[in-house]
């Protein structure tokens, strides 16, 4: 009955190991359940120092564990050195016998038995000890309790170390997470740098058609620009907010492609969507190649017009885009329809579908891009 009774405890504290979370947690329930498991009046974990090969005492339970919490034990001193050095479990319940042992850690505790089991890594290399001090009732430590003492120590040093590998993966995701936001903020300048360049050799050259390729170089290096800048202040992820990154665009391809002799107003309505980096710079494009068209072709031969953009999140299952103006219609779309193998190319990728409608009254793109 009582080996079935010590069953239940030992599964039971390996339990409740395996849950904790912070090391500080994890170690504070390992002790605990060396206390319990074994009946001891303490116990004892010390971790070693491997710049100068002494052993701390981190975390220890008992009578007095507050005095010799943080305690150093000198390199190859003590029954912990001696377990250390050798690899190898140690019993006594007589330490006063043995030459292995050093000293009490503190005058109001007398060390009478003990147990102590090496932690091993991965290598199986020693890196601390466990130690269970003066079984209850000064009744003494048997074989049994150094197996069982044994099983808890392999477990307490797989949670020791899954604890301290998931800590380093960490501070190597959140290092590398620093790398990639500040590569997107140079990628950003960069982007932006040579969009300005572009527009100013634009700005000095007559109007034709290689001032037009300029300017609409200048704004999809733009548009890609914005995104990287929102990237880089987002923590971290890979989302982006869609009303933000879209609104950017609509006013730089306004900025560039808007002339003092037409008159053309813009009025968007944009859905707060987040969604991912690959996503939205398609969906940019897409509107930074339609709201360039409007611009170019909708309007011939007028001093005024329209271009209205609306974006919808339609129950978070598609992006719903649309661009219309109330310009020349399907006089002007003949000249549009070259133009228009980019969006489409945009609109493959996407998996979306481009629907166009023109009349005398102007010309309507709407795109249903699926999430």
């Amino acid at each position: 009955m009582q080996k079935i009774e010590h069953t239940k405890l030992l599964v039971h504290s390996i339990q409740s190991i395996g849950r904790a979370v912070e090391l500080k947690e994890l170690l504070v329930k390992s002790m605990n359940a060396i206390q319990t498991v074994l009946a001891a009046e303490a116990s004892t974990l010390m971790l070693l120092d491997k710049g100068t090969g002494e052993l701390n005492v981190s975390i220890p339970t008992g009578p007095v564990k507050d005095e010799i919490t943080g305690f150093k034990i000198p390199k190859d001193k003590g029954v912990g050195g001696w377990v250390i050095q050798n690899n190898k479990e140690f019993l006594s319940n007589d330490v006063s016998k043995e030459e292995a042992f050093w000293q009490d850690l503190s005058s109001d505790f007398e060390t009478k038995s003990l147990l102590c089991v090496p932690l091993r890594d991965r290598n199986g290399e020693a890196y601390g000890v466990l130690q269970a001090v003066n079984k209850e009732h000064d009744l003494p430590f048997y074989e049994e309790d150094l197996e069982v003492f044994k099983i808890l120590a392999e477990h307490i040093s797989l949670a020791i170390q899954r604890n301290r590998e998931y800590d380093e993966m960490e501070a190597k995701l959140e290092k590398k997470s620093l790398i990639l936001s500040e590569t997107h903020h140079r990628l950003k300048n960069n982007l932006f740098a040579i969009s300005a360049l572009i527009e100013l050799e634009s700005n000095r050259m007559k109007e034709g058609g290689s001032v037009e390729v300029l300017r609409n170089a200048s704004s999809r290096l733009k548009s890609i620009a914005h995104l990287h800048s929102l990237l880089y202040q987002n923590d971290g992820t890979d989302d982006v907010g869609l009303q933000v990154f879209l609104n950017h665009i609509i006013e730089d391809v306004s900025r560039i492609y808007n002339k003092k002799e037409i008159d053309i107003q813009v009025d968007s309505e944009i859905d707060d969507i987040e969604i991912s980096a690959e996503l939205s710079i398609l969906c940019g494009l897409t509107l930074n190649e339609l709201l360039i068209n409007a611009y170019k072709h909708a309007f011939l031969n007028r001093d005024s017009g329209n271009i209205n953009i609306r974006v919808r999140n339609i129950a978070n299952e598609k992006i719903q885009l649309t661009l219309s103006d109330d310009g020349v219609g399907i006089v002007g779309l003949e000249n549009q329809s070259n133009h228009l193998f980019v969006v489409h190319a945009f609109v493959k990728q996407m998996s979306a579908d481009i629907k166009e409608v023109t009349s005398d009254k102007g010309t309507s793109f709407t795109i249903q891009i699926p999430l």
